[in-house]
């Protein structure tokens, strides 16, 4: 069920003054910067200040050209997080955007496990994910996870991108429009790929061939599902536009929504899932 920020920084706090606070926490919504600002203002309660001036604050984000979390990242947090505490009671760690250990072959959210099944003592580790279906499950299974609701995220998404404004666009019929969107939301799927595969053309390291497809393919996905979400997140929001149709209509939409996302995730044809997603939105079939 998802709360509101101020919600679980309540229930954080009673953990706390209650001592039944949890090692690990997995922390999921659909905005990395309102996550972030969650998981650190959690930290903080912990502290007893400011995380990132504290000597006691440990934290992992994607900085490799790949844009994964590798091994060696977390390598060197567990060798933090194994040693005492300087100052506070417990030493706070937190893995922002969590998914990305998953990439490449899951080698960094593998090495992290032993550490999520034997905490070290004095040790409370935050994970970030906007996208949790991608973390492994062995990894959520050991978390105690707390869900942001959208309450928390800017409404009336004032900065929409350009395909979700052609998605809304007037149409002369509903047929024309389900064809439009379904032209509209594989050619974004495209740009996604492409800027994959150019970021890792600009960026190449020393990573191998097949790792960088693995993880082009890794990046799409991702791409993939958020843009779904967003379509999802658009309709529930009631956006001046979205108000001009039905909950009925609002509902239908979503829940063809749902079904292309399980669709892909079944690596049924996608142009196929993708036309018939935006028929079942029209309530033409």
């Amino acid at each position: 069920m998802p709360f509101r920020a101020e919600e679980l920084r309540q229930r954080f706090a009673a953990s706390i003054e209650q001592g039944r606070m949890g090692h690990s926490y997995l922390l999921t919504g659909d905005r990395a910067e309102s996550l972030e600002n969650l998981a650190l203002g959690l930290a903080a309660q912990v502290l007893g200040g400011s995380p990132q001036e504290h000597p006691d604050f440990h934290s992992v984000r994607p900085e490799s050209k790949s844009r994964h979390i590798t091994v060696e990242q977390v390598r060197d947090l567990e060798r933090e997080l194994y040693l005492r505490p300087f100052i506070a009671p417990v030493k706070v760690a937190i893995i922002f955007d969590a998914e990305r250990m998953c990439l490449g072959g899951a080698s960094a959210a593998n090495a992290f496990l032993k550490t999520l099944e034997e905490p070290p003592a004095h040790t409370l580790i935050l994970l970030t994910s906007g996208r949790p279906a991608m973390l492994l499950p062995t990894i959520i299974s050991r978390c105690l996870r707390l869900d942001l609701g959208f309450e928390d995220i800017d409404p009336g998404m004032a900065h929409e991108p350009g395909w979700i404004t052609a998605w809304h666009a007037r149409q002369p019929n509903s047929a024309l429009r389900a064809y439009a969107r379904a032209q509209i939301l594989q050619e974004h799927w495209g740009g996604i790929r492409e800027a994959a595969e150019t970021h890792l053309k600009e960026n190449p390291g020393e990573i191998e061939e097949d790792v960088g497809k693995a993880l082009v393919e890794a990046e799409f996905q991702l791409g993939r599902q958020e843009s779904i979400a967003q379509l999802q997140r658009w309709y529930w929001r009631r956006s001046e536009t979205a108000a001009k149709t039905t909950e009925q209509e609002r509902l239908r939409a979503v829940k063809a929504l749902e079904e292309l996302q399980a669709a892909l995730a079944q690596n049924c044809e996608a142009n196929l899932a993708v036309e018939y997603a935006c028929l079942r939105i029209e309530g033409l079939v």
